[in-house]
């Protein structure tokens, strides 16, 4: 599994052949809490209010907060004032800008990616033993993805589950999509770290310890840099 060397920000901008990953925890004091807090928009305070465990609540803000705090260093806007776009399968985009994210967390950790004028995806899962693990490989993964699952011992399988679902969903939330994944023609076209007709790049990384990681990016030749909130 890739090693990432996480640094701390520099001045922010994404030239066109980078791709920005930050992590964050998302269990940070009250304090910072509430100060994030404060850069919500009203629908998403009504969404973090939905949540019936404080828990849940904060990471929820913290991941919206941060998702703003960042983005507002790269495009030069306060982060109260930006405005959110749905796509189909509620995917966040700002208009009039060339600049494109997406975000994912998991238990207690937040990743963020950014570049300019590619559609991307990323996709974090905690790794952990899933009941429901080989009903999904053999409805959601190809033939090859599911031979390859299936001759893991019983240990390796929660990592290597992940693994394959983590690269489904990135490229999943990338194209906007919620089936394209889902049949052997992912194996065709995106299976491989660098796709063979050059429309699609995949990097799995592990961003912590028990936790994996998918980035998708459209197009090839990228540099992937990593940083810390």
């Amino acid at each position: 599994m890739l090693d990432c060397n996480w640094l701390l920000p520099p001045k922010l901008s994404a030239n066109k052949n980078e791709v920005h990953i930050w992590r964050s925890t998302l269990d940070l004091p009250r304090e910072k809490v509430e100060i994030l807090a404060q850069t919500l928009s009203a629908d998403e305070r009504q969404r973090a209010a939905r949540f019936h465990f404080e828990q849940d609540k904060q990471r929820f803000t913290v991941a919206r907060g941060l998702l703003r705090t960042i983005l507002s260093n790269y495009l030069g806007i306060p982060a109260p004032c930006l405005e959110f776009n749905y796509g189909h399968y509620g995917k966040p985009e700002i208009k009039a800008t060339n600049v494109q994210f997406n975000l994912s967390h998991s238990q207690n950790l937040a990743l963020y990616a950014i570049t300019r004028d590619r559609n991307l995806g990323i996709d974090l899962e905690f790794i952990r033993p899933m009941r429901e693990a080989e009903q999904i490989a053999n409805r959601c993964f190809s033939r090859r993805e599911n031979a390859i699952f299936q001759a893991l011992t019983p240990s390796q399988k929660p990592a290597g589950f992940f693994h394959h679902w983590t690269r489904k969903e990135a490229y999943l939330k990338a194209v906007g999509d919620g089936l394209a994944a889902c049949n052997d023609d992912f194996d065709q076209t995106v299976a491989m770290e660098e796709s063979t007709d050059n429309r699609w790049f995949l990097r799995s990384f592990a961003p912590a310890p028990n936790y994996i990681a998918t980035v998708a990016v459209e197009g090839n030749g990228w540099d992937i840099v990593y940083f810390e909130t």
